[in-house]
């Protein structure tokens, strides 16, 4: 259960600084990846299916940040996802994580605060984390920027003569997997005390 404890204290950290600032500092994913090391060192004997899990998601995540698809915190917190050594993993977690972003997203859209675009002052935009920049206006004319997400804002606090940013509501992904995380450890201590109990 050690696993579990600095599991959840790097997906609460992050997941809290995700809702605030929509960036996650490395430093806050250190007691994830004790977690992770010591599911791979003290597990009996060698456990190719958790390795490959590990590789697969981590592979695949990890490429959908190079594409620019999400964020590095985003891949970062899959891989971690994925070397939970329970049995299923990381099902349980991804089930429960769609679940808590469907409820999220529905929110915002029913509140009118997610799809769609909108047009702000780049000093508003550099002051609220939660905008992901898709155009840039300059002179009154449209000027789209890179769809990568982990450079896109830079590029557009960065960009001489905008005084305005096309902007789309960005959502917390990180936060959304520390709640899926939280759920399936509350899961299995309400309806599996023993597995959770017998975890390293």
């Amino acid at each position: 259960m050690f696993y579990q404890v600095l599991m959840l204290v790097s997906f609460l950290l992050a997941g809290y600084q995700d809702v605030k600032e929509r960036l996650v500092s490395d430093y806050l994913w250190i007691p994830g990846v004790i977690a992770a090391g010591l599911a791979l060192v003290f597990m009996h004997g060698v456990d190719y299916a958790l390795i490959l899990r590990i590789v697969l998601i981590g592979g695949i995540a990890f490429a959908f940040t190079f594409f620019g698809f999400i964020g590095q915190a985003d891949a970062i917190a899959l891989v971690l996802v994925s070397s939970d050594p329970a049995p299923l993993a990381p099902i349980p977690v991804l089930v429960a994580t769609g679940a808590v972003a469907i409820v999220h997203i529905g929110y915002l859209y029913a509140t009118g605060r997610a799809g769609k675009k909108r047009v702000i002052p780049l000093e508003q935009f550099r002051k609220e984390p939660k905008w992901i920049p898709k155009a840039l206006i300059v002179n009154g004319e449209r000027k789209e920027i890179t769809s990568d997400v982990n450079i896109s804002r830079e590029e557009a606090e960065g960009a001489a003569g905008a005084e305005m940013v096309e902007v789309q509501y960005g959502v917390p992904q990180v936060a959304y997997i520390a709640g899926g995380y939280v759920a399936y450890l509350v899961y299995l201590a309400v309806f599996m005390p023993r597995v959770l109990l017998s975890l390293p």
